[in-house]
């Protein structure tokens, strides 16, 4: 407990100036409670050794056979009152005897106090009382003060030294009494002191002296009387006093650093003791109430095993018992129990310096440190566990590169024995590694010491790894697996998602990327997109099927990947639609690749034995705004490409400005169609029909009409294809069979006659399954016959799916109606087909209708086929008496157009049959 203290005491006393001023022993000392020295610090180490071995009472006894026990006496007296002392004794010290004065304070539970040896002083005294010239000698010469003094307390003489130490003269001083120049507080004491000199005694004190200048001196003085001797009387006193300030400062200081550290040690929150030999407790701070519950008083007198844990007593008794032999160290972990039996671990340290008789020790409760290192080596084995059991492999390097740690699969990975590879630099284990690019991000995340995740191909076993990287203080902590098959089906997902199946073309989205790339691309030549749209590929693939279909386009992605200029793309973007994308210095440039494509499609293509021509229709937009996309670019040469459609002829057209005038045109209609008829834009036109025998009215031809807001009328073949696309047609054609219906059975009512009202059907409709109950319903809620309605049928539409299309027209003739097939001669039936469907009329088309005699021969023959085939004949846009006048001459039965009448509204339509 007190080392920290003797450490500062034995500072002070070995100062030079400490050493000067004492020739024989000096001490400082320390005693416990039942009076035995706990702390000593001495000059020379053999008092410290003289002192150690027992009390301070058994010492004064032992130091001298005749002084010594009369000054035991006294102190033990002391002692016993709880008493401050002053004893002055001869001993023995090195063969000789010593003048010492040995004083103590009272100090906590013991006294602390000091040995000063005074000999040289009482040796001085007695010379200067010895001779007269030794006395003047002395006086004149010494450093120290010396003064006489009369029987009244009156100084008679003092030395020059007065003058010199404390600025006295002569002058100022005979006369005058002692007392007069000491402090105030020890003036008592002194004048005590004196009446004993006077009275014969020698002694020993020590007062605080006045200067001349109003400042305080310690004085160290030792009196004895001046005698006559040859009548014994008292004539005086002579006074030897030494300046002992510096000694009493320096003492000060000790005693003002053992209060402090004796303060700091009791306050301590560690546990402080004293032990002896056998492990007694001597002393204990508070602490010991804190940490094991204990009152210190309650700890006195037990040993430190006591408050051991069983385990733990064995190994600390026997280290104890070592310490008891002999001075050494012994430091530990203990666990011990508080005074509830909570388990409570303690830092123990215990310490026994050379010669001395007592341990010091010291206890830190670290049970919540111990709490957390038992803890975290819990869950650094967890933590191991978890890293065997994961299916990454995981290694940790320090910042030298050696390996911390590597679980088994980390080892397994790169072939190396783990127990042998800890502690190795990760580059000799894995050698290859150093060059490699993950190898570079392992050392840029030491260096930077930042975490790092990345996904990379490990060349030198031909694997792709995911790392994740945490750097830290202690180096890297690394996980990584294998994702070569995750790469691979990436590889395959990225062929599906950017190549298209049929073709093994670029697809959309790819594309899409390639065009952006080379918008992002500055040149010299303008980045161009070319629309392709295949002319007579609905028709080949509707009337021979889609396999003959599929393998056509297969052969136009590849002749148009063969003429690709090395920096252009082609992609399909799905049905007969292709992209190509190229680089074009100008207009004339991308009109070049234009015509280039045309005549490579253009060329006859051999499928399946058959040999067809497609052509194509392409629409170009060129890059030529800053600010141009790739959706810009594609939707202007879409809208070019319908324009190219519309003219025909296997064209190409640049997008112009206007063009977008097109295309927002259409994407209003479109965005407008579904409301149109909820909001009543949608109306059926009549136009009559005629025998042309007699031009009498025998029925109308239902046709739909839109009058737009903004538009005004829309012509069907604009919105017809719209409703077509966008899946309306049906809705919309339900609800014209109704309209013609109700209408036919109005006019035929009010004229009583039986006219006939013809509704076109779509292909998308004619595969609906809806449309057999659509015609039922519209004929039931108008209460018309059935053979007052024919629905008209293009010959694309049932040729698409023949057999289908001769199942659902044979189960509408069961409906009596009549059915019509329109346009006949414009696509690629065959007369054959004619005997698979139930069709009860053909219509001619408009572009048979010429005044041509070729024309007419050709007409002619067609109406005498259909009369053999039981077929009525229709012709539709009649516009000339001539165009009449062919027909009535071929003896076809009936016809339309606007030489007879336009289409007509409702009330017109009547005013029609009443005129």
């Amino acid at each position: 407990m007190s080392r920290l203290i003797s450490s500062q005491q034995h500072d002070v006393f070995h100062t030079g100036d400490a050493r000067k001023s004492a020739a024989g022993p000096v001490a400082y000392w320390q005693t416990s409670a039942g009076g035995r020295v706990a702390d000593v610090q001495a000059q020379p180490d053999e008092l410290a050794s003289a002192l150690s071995r027992g009390t301070l009472v058994d010492w004064l006894a032992r130091a001298h056979p005749c002084a010594g026990p009369a000054a035991a006496t006294q102190v033990a007296s002391a002692l016993a009152q709880r008493a401050p002392f002053r004893v002055e004794l001869a001993m023995l010290w090195r063969e000789e005897t010593r003048h010492v004065v040995v004083a103590g304070l009272p100090h906590g539970n013991g006294y602390r106090g000091s040995i000063v040896d005074v000999t040289d002083a009482r040796t001085q005294l007695e010379h200067a009382l010895r001779s007269e010239a030794g006395h003047r000698l002395l006086v004149d010469n010494s450093t120290d003060l010396i003064a006489h003094c009369g029987p009244e307390g009156r100084y008679v003489h003092i030395s020059p030294s007065y003058e010199r130490m404390m600025g006295w003269t002569p002058a100022d001083m005979v006369g005058e009494p002692v007392i007069d120049f000491l402090h105030p507080d020890d003036q008592p004491p002194s004048q005590a002191a004196l009446a004993a000199v006077l009275a014969g005694q020698q002694v020993s004190i020590e007062v605080r002296k006045r200067t001349s200048d109003g400042r305080y001196v310690w004085l160290g003085t030792n009196a004895g009387p001046v005698t006559d001797p040859d009548t014994g009387r008292c004539l005086g006193a002579v006074m030897i006093s030494r300046d002992i300030t510096r000694e009493k400062e320096m003492l000060r200081q000790i005693q003002a650093m053992a209060e402090q550290n004796t303060a700091l040690i009791e306050n301590s929150p560690d546990i402080m003791l004293l032990l002896c030999p056998q492990g007694t407790i001597l002393h204990v701070n508070q602490a010991v109430r804190t940490v094991l519950g204990y009152e210190p008083a309650d700890v006195l007198g037990k040993t430190g095993m006591d408050f051991i844990r069983a385990e733990a007593s064995a190994a600390t008794a026997e280290k104890i018992m070592e310490l008891s032999r002999r001075d050494g160290d012994f430091s530990t972990t203990l666990g011990c129990r508080h005074q509830d039996g909570t388990p409570v671990q303690l830092a123990v340290s215990l310490r026994r310096p050379p010669g001395s008789d007592v341990i010091y020790a010291s206890a830190r409760d670290v049970t919540e440190s111990w709490r957390t290192r038992l803890a975290l080596q819990q869950s650094h084995e967890h933590t191991r566990t978890l890293l065997e059991s994961i299916s990454d492999g995981f290694f940790s390097v320090n910042p030298q590169w050696q390996i911390t740690y590597a679980n088994m699969r980390a080892a397994d990975f790169v072939s190396v024995d783990r127990d042998a590879s800890i502690g190795k630099i990760l580059w000799d284990v894995a050698p290859e590694l150093a060059a490699t690019e993950i190898g570079a991000r392992y050392r840029q995340a030491m260096a930077e010491r930042r975490s790092t995740t990345f996904e990379l191909p490990y060349e030198p076993m031909n694997v792709w790894l995911s790392e994740r990287v945490y750097a830290h203080e202690d180096g890297l902590s690394i996980f990584f697996h294998d994702i070569t098959e995750r790469k691979l089906a990436e590889a395959r997902l990225e062929q599906l998602a950017t190549r298209d199946t049929l073709t093994g073309l670029p697809n959309r989205a790819w594309i899409n990327r390639r065009v952006e790339t080379m918008l992002g691309q500055a040149g010299e030549h303008v980045p161009t997109v070319f629309f392709i749209d295949l002319n007579r590929f609905k028709a080949i693939n509707d009337s021979l099927g889609h396999a003959t279909g599929d393998r056509l386009l297969q052969q136009v992605g590849q002749r148009l990947a063969s003429c690709m200029r090395p920096d252009d793309e082609v992609a399909r973007l799905g049905g007969d639609e292709f992209v190509v994308a190229a680089r074009c210095a100008d207009r004339e440039a991308a009109a070049a690749i234009a015509q280039r494509l045309l005549a490579v499609l253009e060329a006859p293509f051999l499928v399946d034995g058959l040999e067809m021509s497609v052509g194509a229709s392409i629409g170009i937009s060129l890059a030529d705004a800053a600010d141009a996309s790739p959706a810009q670019l594609f939707q202007n040469a879409d809208t070019a490409m319908y324009k190219a459609k519309a003219l025909g002829n296997g064209s190409y057209q640049f997008f112009e400005p206007e063009m977008s005038i097109e295309a927002k045109r259409r994407l209003t209609l479109e965005l407008a169609l579904p409301r149109a008829l909820e909001l009543g834009q949608l109306e059926v036109v009549y136009q009559p029909r005629v025998h042309l025998r007699s031009l009498r009215p025998c029925g109308m031809e239902a046709l739909l009409r839109w009058r737009h807001p903004e538009y005004g009328p829309v012509s069907p073949l604009e919105f017809i294809p719209i409703a077509e696309e966008r899946g309306q047609i049906e809705a919309i054609g339900a609800w014209v069979l109704h309209q013609a219906c109700r209408f036919a059975r109005r006019v035929n009512d009010a004229h009583g006659q039986a006219l006939r009202v013809s509704v076109n059907v779509s292909a998308r409709q004619l595969r609906s399954p809806d449309l057999v109950g659509h015609v039922r319903d519209a004929l039931a809620a108008a209460g018309l016959p059935a053979d007052c309605l024919e629905l008209e049928i293009t010959e694309s539409a049932l040729i698409e799916d023949v057999a289908g299309s001769a199942a659902i027209l044979r189960t509408l003739k069961e409906l009596g109606i009549k059915l019509s097939l329109d346009d006949f001669g414009t696509g690629y039936s065959s007369l054959s087909y004619l005997k698979r469907f139930p069709v009860d009329v053909l219509k001619l088309d408009r572009s048979f209708l010429n005044e041509d005699e070729h024309d007419t021969a050709f007409i002619r023959a067609l109406v005498d086929m259909a009369h053999v085939l039981g077929l009525a004949v229709v012709a539709e846009g009649i516009e000339t008496e001539a165009m009449l006048e062919v027909l009535h001459h071929a003896r076809c039965d009936e016809g339309q157009g606007y030489l007879i009448a336009r289409p007509l509204s409702v009330t017109d339509f009547e005013r029609f049959l009443a005129g």
